[in-house]
């Protein structure tokens, strides 16, 4: 651990040693600050008590996740664990946080989740006074003016919700960043690298407090977003919210509501279409847009299936009882390989605030997070293909360097080969996948492991989700007519051990490892730069644990980013 890790560890433990220190907290939060993405590790879901979603919902965010209820009294609270008893709920997978509540909408007024710029976990806390509705998009361009619905509040109302974050922040002994500016949950989408969308309705909400560049000022300030992006208000007549009419699965893909075309807002989304077409994500690239069919549930009412929650491996879709409900489930798991899609059936959804508006993810402040910006779709032939990530274990505790590993395999393969991923800069790892012929298509991913006991791989449900890319023909690329890496192995037949004799025509990484037929790593004999000329490696039979591997062949293979060499050998009983 790095002397900046130790220190801050030691500052962190010191926090959640006094969990009341937080509380009077309330500052600007140490530049430069990074807002969460949904698809980030996350402990749980913050709900309310009484419940705006339906039973089934309740039971499936309990069954691997923390259930964060926010309830008002005891007697809520008894209430609560009644039901959560009856329904099959482990009541250790919910906890209970006391704070008076006016709406179910845990989305809108709820906590954004912030990193500092000294990697220390927080709220970020916008005003919230309600939901304004208002005019938006017409057929034919134009927009109507609706003024603002009156703010003013009577008896109990929206100034209950806007205190959650506060009573949040303490009970979950973190910072509270207080936002002088509002910033609606469900009118904002972030990628977690500094892009972010809302409608136009975001600008206008803030007008009477601030400029729109004044509002992107604080926004940098307070969520790190750096690149903010304003779209046409979608809605004919409404509260404008972005996420029911479009949502970001990971940071180069955004799912697209698309309606029939008779729909009055039919052309009010296609722009929407049009304007994330002409934008590029954070790697650079157009952004892949997938389309998702909104259904007729009432009258010119569509399905609000964009309204979804990514929690961990799941994506949790409402479902509107209607003939598009089976396909949207399925345009989710295309577009999202390896996550569970599950559907939810509730009567009272809208098509202006349904799922998603209604949870709110409280993410892992310890997380182990991966970013990776994978291979183009196309590469030309070269003599390896590199792999660099960035790894960042917020638990401070330190990565397990033999658990940061390269997966890939040519398309198709029953197996994975590994190689290991080194460290290249601050938290920043790379590996080789070796040359392959031209035509060859091959998948990869990333894991990784710290001394917290956490595990992530990117993408986060790898294996069954996985990146490619396929290798093209470079006439401009010429490989090396004499083979640099040479590898000899003595005895081919033994009891015992085998002793290995690895030449290089010139200094090159290189990793040498023992693996079983499937192609399953035993044990790592070696990895990293050697110099040119020969080398004597030597393996005793035993695995990587120390215990004496079985009888049986096994394959000893060596790797640079120059080819692959594997020899065969038997190991007696």
């Amino acid at each position: 651990m790095s002397l900046c890790k130790a220190t801050l560890f030691v500052a962190l433990a010191a926090a959640l040693l006094t969990p009341l220190a937080w509380a009077a907290d309330s500052r600007d939060p140490i530049l430069p600050v990074r807002m969460c993405a949904e698809w980030e590790p996350a402990d749980g879901t913050l709900i309310r008590w009484p419940l705006g979603i339906p039973s089934a919902l309740v039971v499936e965010l309990a069954s691997d996740d923390i259930l964060y209820v926010l309830v008002e009294t005891s007697s809520q609270e008894g209430q609560a664990r009644s039901t959560f008893s009856g329904w099959g709920i482990d009541p250790a997978q919910v906890e209970f946080i006391y704070a008076d509540t006016y709406s179910h909408w845990t989305r809108d007024w709820g906590p954004h989740s912030v990193f500092d710029g000294d990697g220390i976990f927080g709220i970020t806390d916008p005003y919230f006074d309600g939901y304004p509705w208002v005019g938006g998009c017409y057929m034919d361009g134009g927009r109507v003016e609706i003024p603002d619905t009156d703010r003013s509040g009577h008896g109990r109302g929206w100034e209950e919700d806007d205190a959650v974050n506060g009573v949040l922040a303490t009970e979950l002994t973190c910072p509270l960043h207080e936002l002088p500016a509002y910033c609606t949950g469900g009118n904002i989408m972030a990628d977690g690298q500094g892009i972010a969308f809302s409608t136009r309705r975001m600008v206008n909400e803030n007008a009477p407090l601030w400029s729109e560049a004044e509002f992107r000022e604080q926004a940098e300030l307070f969520l790190g977003v750096t690149n903010y992006h304003f779209l046409d208000d979608p809605e004919m007549n409404g509260i404008q919210h972005i996420d029911c009419y479009a949502k970001i699965l990971d940071e180069e893909t955004i799912l697209v509501k698309e309606v029939y075309s008779g729909h009055p807002e039919y052309d009010c989304i296609e722009r929407l279409v049009d304007q994330f077409a002409v934008l590029t994500n954070c790697y650079g690239r157009p952004y892949n847009i997938v389309r998702i069919y909104c259904g007729t549930y009432s009258q010119n009412r569509v399905a609000a299936y964009t309204n979804s929650l990514i929690l961990n491996q799941k994506v949790l879709v409402p479902l509107f009882d209607i003939s598009s409900d089976d396909d949207a489930l399925q345009t989710y798991a295309d577009a999202m390989p390896g996550y569970e899609v599950l559907g939810f059936h509730y009567g009272d959804w809208y098509y202006y605030d349904a799922l998603h508006c209604r949870t709110m993810g409280i993410f892992d402040r310890h997380m182990l997070r991966i970013l990776h910006r994978r291979l183009d779709a196309q590469i030309p032939q070269q003599g390896s293909y590199e792999i660099t990530a960035l790894i960042d274990d917020r638990s401070e505790a330190g990565l397990v360097n033999e658990e940061l590993l390269l997966y890939w395999q040519v398309s198709g393969d029953p197996t994975w080969s590994t190689e290991l991923l080194t460290p290249v800069g601050v938290d920043s790892f790379a590996a080789h996948i070796p040359w392959q012929p031209v035509g060859t298509t091959l998948a990869y991913y990333i894991s990784a492991a710290d001394n917290s006991g956490r595990m992530e791989t990117l993408p986060r449900t790898a294996p069954a989700g996985f990146y490619e890319f396929t290798v093209t023909d470079n006439p401009g690329w010429v490989p090396d007519l004499e083979p640099e890496l040479q590898l000899d192995l003595s005895p081919t037949v033994g009891a015992r051990a085998f002793d290995l004799y690895l030449v290089l025509d010139s200094p090159a990484p290189v990793s040498v490892d023992v693996l079983d037929l499937s192609g399953r790593r035993i044990r790592r004999l070696t990895s990293g730069i050697l110099t040119a000329g020969g080398h004597r490696l030597r393996w005793d039979g035993h695995d990587a644990e120390g215990a004496l591997c079985p009888g049986g062949l096994y394959l000893i293979r060596a790797a640079n980013p120059r080819g692959v060499v594997t020899k065969r050998c038997l190991r007696l009983r």
